[in-house]
């Protein structure tokens, strides 16, 4: 006798048919097939064969069975979608965990590539992490401004960054170094009462001191957020060049001060150019009157370049005549001060705020803008002028040429020390 229970219900008679008819349905075709074989060495393989509906014929072997049954699955897909866009569906050595992780990685890039951009940096960087929490930032800047007093640094540009350190310490929240982000310094720039060239030299210095932050042994923060934040500097004005008369005034002001004691910095930072810093490293060790040359060497210029520099007659007449005087004093900003007031330059200028002050001002670098514009009008050539201030032949084309005129030069080199006037 047959125990099976038939179904009794008409629901149950239904559900038992549709079963039956859905049993029986004719299965549809499949287009690729999946073959096993041995290989020569003994392996197994599988190969999945098969057309496409392009007429494309595929024949492609697999060392493993579940790909090859996931590369079936794949072409049977996009066949029945009856397009010859490749499907959803794609064969994949990567676990659940993986495949999940990609789904989730690929729409926060711009682009695909930016995956292995990120990987690869990720690779170069990943044993450059910071190995130890990083100090709150006022101690960090004062072991900062202690490994500043033996830097192999000039002097100007220690007690630069010293300031500028020194007030951002004071005026930003005692945050981590590594906590510290591109807005943080953004808004302490916004907060700076200075103009956009002062606003992008406090950031330089910022970004000069998380690179040492960076820098072994003390890896505080692995990336700079100075390097990212931008300064708009606008259209920078043209730079001050001081007329003949001036230029006159000054140097009959630095004679009669003192014996003539500012004479020789006057003279190779008016006619010769150089910087204040340079002029402050020259003796007359350096200076070759015989040749018409000053030597210049790399510790003594900012670029760290050595640099030769040509000695014009006026400015030959002007060394013998006060041969002997310090180029560089000492109390020089005040001795120099008052030789600028006698010139008729009672004002100031902040180099920073380019705020001026009641009467004429003595523009910043005014001296050496003067020198290279004559000299370029005397004689012409970008890159000879450029050799003899140690700078690119761009800045001078920028900057300096057709600053003065013809008849301007030739005052200005026709001023001469009171013997030979």
């Amino acid at each position: 006798m047959n125990d099976t229970l038939l179904p009794t219900t008409p629901a149950a008679v239904a559900n038992v048919t549709d079963r039956r008819a859905r049993a029986n349905r004719p299965q549809p075709r499949q287009r690729f097939k999946i073959v096993s074989y041995t290989n020569r060495g003994g392996s197994e393989s599988w190969r999945v064969s098969g057309v496409k509906r392009t007429g494309e014929r595929i024949r492609e072997n697999y060392s493993d069975e579940a790909a090859a049954r996931c590369r079936q699955a794949e072409l049977e897909a996009e066949y029945l979608a009856r397009t010859a866009e490749p499907s959803t569906l794609r064969s994949t050595r990567l676990s659940e965990t993986q495949t999940r992780i990609a789904e989730t990685v690929f729409p926060m890039l711009d682009k695909d590539d930016d995956l292995l951009t990120a990987v690869n940096f990720w690779r170069e960087h990943r044993h450059q992490h910071v190995a130890v929490e990083s100090p709150r930032i006022d101690d960090a800047i004062d072991q900062y401004i202690t490994w500043l007093e033996t830097a192999p640094l000039r002097d100007a540009t220690k007690r630069h960054w010293k300031t500028r350190m020194k007030v951002f310490k004071n005026s930003i929240s005692n945050h981590r170094v590594a906590e510290i982000t591109p807005e943080v310094l953004e808004n302490y720039l916004a907060q700076r009462n200075t103009s956009p060239g002062g606003k992008d030299t406090d950031r330089r210095a910022i970004s000069r001191f998380f690179s040492w932050c960076i820098e072994r042994p003390r890896r505080w923060a692995i990336s700079n957020p100075a390097s990212v934040v931008k300064i708009d500097q606008g259209e920078k004005a043209p730079p001050a060049i001081l007329t003949p008369d001036d230029c006159k005034n000054l140097f009959c002001s630095a004679e009669q001060h003192k014996g003539g004691l500012l004479v020789p910095y006057v003279a190779v930072c008016l006619i010769a150019g150089l910087r204040p810093e340079e002029a402050k490293r020259l003796t007359w060790q350096g200076v070759n009157l015989q040749d018409k040359e000053i030597r210049l060497e790399s510790n003594q210029t900012k670029t760290k370049t050595p640099r030769v520099v040509k000695i014009h007659p006026t400015l030959a007449a002007w060394l013998k005549a006060y041969k002997g005087k310090p180029f560089f004093p000492v109390n020089w900003r005040k001795e120099f001060d008052a030789v600028k007031e006698a010139a008729g330059f009672t004002g100031r200028v902040d180099p920073e705020a380019k705020e001026e002050q009641p009467g004429k001002p003595f523009p910043h670098d005014v001296m050496r803008h003067t020198a290279i514009s004559h000299f370029f009008r005397n004689c012409g050539s970008y890159g000879l002028t450029a050799e003899q201030f140690g700078n690119s032949e761009a800045i001078i084309k920028k900057h300096y040429q057709g600053r003065v005129s013809s008849a301007d030069t030739a005052k200005f080199y026709n001023i001469k020390p009171k013997a030979k006037r």
